[in-house]
């Protein structure tokens, strides 16, 4: 569908280092992934592609949300969202209602947050699909995991903080915020 398409980050620089900037594990722009035959245009400065049937996708950071007011995409991302301001949700939901859009969320669990509470929202309601999936959900192409046991137990004898350890790898909602009282 034509249209504007945001990818909003928590801040403006993380997208331009995460999206614009940056690469998979095998050394290929994210950017690259967007046949070169389909884009008519980058703008550096704004983070924008434009493609051939006129949609434009767009790196946003959710730091200023002056940046998101007022405009009309017709389908987010919505990455690391659990470190987003969720005023970001509420400003852009009205907008994709009218607009018949969508909304994808990505993060990894930040504790008892609004991302938690969107997890359990979505799994409630029928018209949203939810999936979670930690390291032993995941894996390659070969059937091998992302991320193995043995890796997991060389990160424990580290010293890395099981908390830390629960929410990164087996997203986990309930371990503490490191630092945090």
């Amino acid at each position: 569908k034509v249209g504007t398409y945001f990818y909003l980050f928590p801040t403006y620089s993380q997208g331009k280092k995460v999206i614009w900037d940056g690469r998979d594990g095998n050394g290929i722009t994210f950017q690259g992934y967007i046949p070169e035959q389909v884009v008519v245009g980058r703008n550096e400065t704004e983070m924008q592609i434009t493609l051939v049937n006129g949609s434009i996708i767009q790196i946003i950071g959710t730091d200023k949300m002056e940046h998101i007011v007022g405009t009309n995409p017709i389908g987010c991302v919505f990455s690391e969202f659990a470190l987003q301001n969720p005023e970001a949700w509420q400003l852009i939901e009205p907008i994709l209602l009218e607009n018949k859009g969508w909304a994808v969320f990505c993060y990894t669990p930040r504790g008892n947050n609004h991302g938690k509470r969107l997890f359990e929202m979505a799994v409630r309601h029928p018209g949203w699909y939810a999936q979670m999936l930690s390291i032993e959900e995941t894996e390659r192409d070969d059937g091998s995991p992302v991320i193995s046991e043995e890796q997991i137990e060389s990160i424990r004898a580290q010293g890395t903080d099981e908390d830390l350890i629960q929410q990164e790898y087996f997203c986990s909602f309930t371990g503490g915020q490191q630092g945090s009282y």
